[in-house]
């Protein structure tokens, strides 16, 4: 990929230094996918009539499922970071669109678990699932020195995005 330093030094959050080029070009492609994902997980809850909370649940739900693991509405509400109250709400919503229900724990009859109605439509399971199809497709042409790199370079960034609460930038 060719940087094109006059489109790079024109960010206001960069300073104007050639040795920054590269950079500039990682930091703005990341921006470019992380817009385009949020754009697409937006589309994804539209077309499913899901919020981004119901939408996490489902995937917590079904990925325990397949797990052989049950979950319950308070391990789910921890999960969620929500209260009792609105994971109650979530669960109704969920379980009359016909996306879930609830069942006696067969371990504790006064509690419940939380079913996921397993999707057998392609594309509502493709879109449930942990990663779309069309994104492994891309991942799947990168070569092994390639695929380390960048989950190196991932790994890092996130490391280091992690740290900014611990450690906030001082203003000079």
């Amino acid at each position: 990929m060719a940087i094109d330093r006059a489109d790079s030094a024109n960010h206001y959050w960069y300073a104007d230094e050639p040795s920054r080029d590269r950079g500039v070009a990682v930091l703005e492609a990341l921006r470019g996918y992380r817009a385009a994902e949020l754009a697409m997980r937006r589309r994804t809850q539209e077309s499913m009539g899901m919020g981004e909370n119901d939408l996490i649940a489902m995937r917590y739900l079904l990925k325990s499922h397949e797990q052989g693991k049950t979950v319950g509405p308070k391990e789910l509400a921890q999960y969620l970071g929500i209260t009792s109250a609105s994971i109650t709400v979530l669960l109704d919503r969920l379980e009359k669109a016909g996306h879930l229900h609830r069942q006696p724990s067969p371990f504790d009859r006064r509690a419940l678990i939380i079913v996921p109605v397993v999707p057998t439509d392609e594309l509502e399971a493709a879109t449930l699932g942990d990663i779309r199809p069309e994104i492994i497709e891309v991942v799947e042409q990168l070569d092994a020195d390639d695929a380390r790199i960048i989950v190196d370079f991932l790994a890092e960034m996130s490391e280091a995005v992690d740290q900014i609460d611990i450690d906030p930038v001082r203003r000079g």
